[in-house]
């Protein structure tokens, strides 16, 4: 009798590990969907805001593009009224040291110092416009 009281004590006790044990089990499962679940809701969080970044940066960058855009119309502009000033100034330069050249050919000196007087005025305040536009602007 004491045997089966010691068996009959044994299996309680491994029927209360048991029970334990698919209490822990039970836990276990739980905890799996829980973790299941925060994962599934962090993904998604997680998704949300790296589109939400990647919008932003889109936009972003759209605009920087478009500043980019901006600024080279805009150089392009400076520099095709650049080129503009530049020419007529060459043009006129060209012009003044034609007219000089042929006041040089001319046989009467008091003529040409007269004319060329002038002209050297009117060729250095044209060199100095020149000289501005090169390194002022």
């Amino acid at each position: 009798m004491i045997i089966i009281a010691e068996l009959s004590q044994i299996l309680q006790l491994l029927s209360e590990k048991a029970k334990h044990a698919t209490e822990d089990i039970a836990r276990l499962k739980q905890l799996n969907d829980t973790v299941s679940v925060n994962c599934f809701d962090f993904q998604h969080r997680l998704t949300v805001q790296i589109d939400a970044l990647i919008e932003e940066l889109q936009q972003r960058k759209q605009k920087l593009l478009q500043y980019v855009e901006e600024e080279k119309e805009f150089k392009r502009r400076i520099f095709k009224e650049q080129i503009g000033r530049c020419t007529t100034k060459l043009s006129k330069t060209t012009a003044l040291i034609q007219f000089c050249i042929e006041v040089l050919k001319e046989p009467d000196p008091a003529t040409y110092l007269q004319v060329c007087r002038q002209e050297l005025q009117t060729f250095n305040n044209a060199n100095i416009d020149f000289k501005y536009i090169f390194f002022v602007t």
